[in-house]
């Protein structure tokens, strides 16, 4: 068999002397691991088809009970130039590839790992643009949460069910209102920062111009849904280290 699956390359691992491993989301069969032998030889024919955060078209024999693949061929399909020389847009595309290798189990429900993929192919595109990486950050990070069915809640309060608002605790996974957020000692926010904040989680990636129009930095945003993530799932994007201190701004 020769089976064919266009896929986003999350990851790439050495692997034995000149492997490497691929973990790779496609659409059709979620997250799979591919082994590409030889990929680090200098006169290998995949390499320049199988670096991270691009799309390429592999060629593998697929089976329904396996994960791991032999990879037999690659090609590109997606380079993302602006993205792969931009430093800031480089940095964000490996926050959004980290976020799906690791909410992305390989044996997942398909209709997570078709949104997962369908929301990394418009957030790729996106920064592929050059349009603000702390805005697609924010929105692609609460839907895929969403979707993964761990998102904050943002229609009342979490403790006590109010719909009067005044905070966002990470501990208690989304709005507080004033009464509990004091007893929790959060310190509340305006109201414009807590619509920005719905907003955020429920806009999606194609609607990005009208949410950059009514928003304003969300690098706070951002750093209160990695906060949940981290304190909920116990899941660190390590790769936002390094953006939040050559970009952040806030």
């Amino acid at each position: 068999m020769n089976d064919e699956f266009d896929g986003f390359i999350l990851k790439q691992t050495d692997y034995k002397e000149s492997a490497v491993i691929l973990s790779v989301l496609t659409k059709e069969a979620g997250k799979i691991s591919l082994i590409a032998a030889g990929a680090r030889k200098m006169t290998s024919k995949n390499a320049g088809s199988i670096l991270p955060y691009t799309r390429a078209r592999f060629q593998l024999d697929y089976r329904d009970d396996k994960t791991i693949f032999r990879m037999k061929t690659a090609r590109t399909v997606s380079f993302y130039r602006y993205m792969h020389e931009n430093l800031e847009a480089s940095l964000a595309s490996a926050v959004l590839a980290e976020a799906a290798d690791v909410l992305c189990y390989e044996d997942a429900d398909p209709e997570v790992s078709r949104s997962a993929f369908d929301l990394l192919e418009s957030g790729f595109d996106l920064l592929n643009q050059g349009k603000k990486t702390d805005l697609i950050m924010a929105i692609y990070l609460a839907r895929l949460m969403d979707c993964s069915g761990i998102g904050p809640n943002v229609e009342e309060c979490a403790i006590c069910g109010s719909t009067k608002v005044s905070a966002v605790s990470i501990k208690d996974g989304g709005f507080l209102c004033s009464d509990c957020a004091r007893r929790a000692g959060v310190p509340l926010m305006s109201v414009p920062e807590l619509k920005q904040f719905r907003l955020i989680n429920k806009a999606d990636l194609s609607q990005y111009d009208i949410v950059e129009r009514s928003v304003s930095g969300t690098t706070k945003d951002l750093s209160l849904l990695l906060g949940i993530l981290k304190e909920h799932e116990g899941i660190e994007i390590r790769s936002f280290g390094l953006y939040n201190r050559l970009f952040a701004i806030e």
